[in-house]
C-alpha cells in the first residue's frame, strides 16, 4: 500500500473509532462530559497527517448529539483552533493542555447560550475532563507511536 493509501486508511479508522467511542458513551455531551474518544484527538499532536480523521470523526459523532448542528460546528471549531495552535507548539504535553483549554472555553460558550448552563463552572468541568482523558491518551499514544505507525 502506498503512503497516501496508508494515511487514508488510518484516518478512516481513527474517524470510525472516534464516532463509535463518542456515540456509545452515555456521558459524552453536556457540562459533565467524559469522552473516551478525546484520547484519539491527541493523535494529530503526534502526527498532523491524522487531523482529517479526527475532524471527520468529530463531525459525524456530534451529529448524534442532542444539540445537533450547533454541536457539530462547535466541535469542529475546537479541533480546528487547537490544531492550528499546535502548528506553532510542538510539545505534546503543552498541546494537550491547550486543547483542553480551547474545548473548555468554546464548548462552555455553546452550553451557556443554548442551554443556559453557567459559563465558568462549565469551563472548569469540561477543561478538567478533557485534560484527564487527553493526558491518558497522550501517555498511551506517545508510548505506542512507533508500534502503531503514528510517525513516519
Amino acid at each position: 500500500m502506498n503512503q497516501n493509501g496508508k494515511y487514508l486508511a488510518i484516518n478512516a479508522v481513527i474517524a470510525a473509532l472516534y464516532v463509535v467511542l463518542t456515540t456509545i458513551n452515555p456521558i459524552g455531551h453536556g457540562m459533565i462530559q467524559i469522552r473516551v474518544s478525546e484520547m484519539l484527538a491527541i493523535i494529530p499532536f503526534i502526527n498532523r497527517k491524522f487531523i482529517p480523521g479526527i475532524l471527520i470523526g468529530v463531525t459525524v459523532a456530534n451529529f448524534f448529539s442532542p444539540l445537533g448542528y450547533i454541536d457539530v460546528l462547535v466541535g469542529l471549531s475546537c479541533a480546528i483552533v487547537s490544531y492550528t495552535i499546535s502548528y506553532f507548539i510542538k510539545n505534546l504535553w503543552i498541546n494537550v493542555v491547550q486543547y483542553a483549554i480551547v474545548c473548555g472555553l468554546i464548548v462552555s460558550l455553546m452550553l451557556k447560550y443554548v442551554l443556559g448552563i453557567p459559563y465558568w463552572p462549565s469551563v472548569v468541568a469540561i477543561f478538567l475532563s478533557t485534560l484527564i482523558v487527553g493526558l491518558i491518551g497522550a501517555v498511551i499514544f506517545n508510548a505506542l507511536k512507533t508500534r502503531l505507525k503514528l510517525i513516519d
